[in-house]
């Protein structure tokens, strides 16, 4: 049975606990709420009493979250964000407004649609503020839950109950080597592409990837001499090296080198690759990030 606590918790006081977790430091927590320490500290332990637990530990550098914060953080966080979206105002004007939006993505999403975004943004939207920071696609649904970000765009897929998702474009895996490659001269076949030395986009840092699961079920192996986390990256080693890599062909496509590399048809079946775009269900009828959304949408559809 859930535990049941005696004592009433005044919402102010999770407002606090929130920043408190967010902080992970009691001075930091207060000037953030315009608060004296004393008056947070106070809050914390109305908190204890309520919880019966101690919640945070004192450690050098702030404090640290006994378990039973760290259970109760994303309801309460959630609790606080679906509260701020109904009091907030519904009406969302572009042109005047300075929000910030947090996005996590990739260098290989970031390079495909930054650009037009940003210009998009300077005519209809030239206050608000976009901040991106990476993704590795497993921290994104997380991120979400924690309102530590407003969207994740990646090649994604729904893994909690609240996520909400929209598919913005498609891409496929070609094989890239240099033009002078000596593989470059015939099709590629699937002896010759294990027999290659791979260069390996990982951005998990991972030693492996969906290559090497494949060839594993036909109990091959390649030989992965270099691995980057970096897509950016990738097409400039291929085109000086004598590395093969399994790559996005958009990422190859608008790279500076993609007159120095050739593409070839990867010889093992795959599935496509779906960027999708990805909100928790809180911000679902937030006027503001709704516009984004579509902004988003938009532009994605001419690539």
């Amino acid at each position: 049975m859930p535990e049941k606590y005696d004592i009433a918790i005044d919402l102010n006081l999770l407002v606090v606990f929130d920043a408190v977790m967010a902080e992970l430091n009691v001075t930091r927590a207060a000037d953030k709420l315009s608060m004296t320490q004393p008056a947070v500290s106070k809050a914390l332990n109305r908190l204890r009493r309520a919880f019966n637990d101690d919640l945070f530990i004192k450690i050098p550098s702030g404090v640290k979250p006994t378990p039973k914060a760290i259970e109760i953080w994303t309801p309460v966080r959630n609790g606080l964000a679906d509260i701020r979206q109904v009091t907030q105002p519904i009406v969302f004007e572009p042109a005047t407004s300075s929000t910030t939006f947090t996005i996590a993505l990739n260098d290989y999403i970031a390079s495909l649609f930054a650009v037009p975004l940003v210009q998009r943004l300077s005519k209809e939207a030239p206050h608000i503020n976009l901040r991106f920071i990476p993704s590795t696609n497993i921290d994104a649904p997380d991120l979400l839950e924690q309102s530590e970000i407003d969207l994740a765009i990646g090649a994604l897929s729904a893994s909690k109950p609240r996520l909400q998702t929209q598919t913005l474009f498609t891409d496929h895996y070609v094989c890239g080597m240099r033009k002078g490659h000596p593989l470059a001269k015939r099709k590629l076949t699937l002896d010759q592409f294990v027999r290659a030395d791979h260069l390996l986009i990982t951005l998990t840092g991972e030693p492996t990837g969906f290559v090497d699961r494949i060839l594993r079920e036909q109990g091959l192996q390649r030989r992965i001499a270099l691995t980057v986390n970096q897509f950016a990256l990738a097409p400039a080693i291929l085109a000086d090296s004598n590395l093969i890599a399994a790559i996005n062909y958009r990422s190859v496509k608008h790279s500076p080198f993609a007159k120095s590399l050739h593409l070839a048809e990867l010889p093992l079946d795959h599935d496509p690759i779906h960027v999708r775009m990805m909100w928790h269900d809180r911000k679902q009828r937030d006027a503001a990030h709704g516009w984004l959304r579509l902004l988003i949408s938009e532009v994605c559809s001419h690539l």
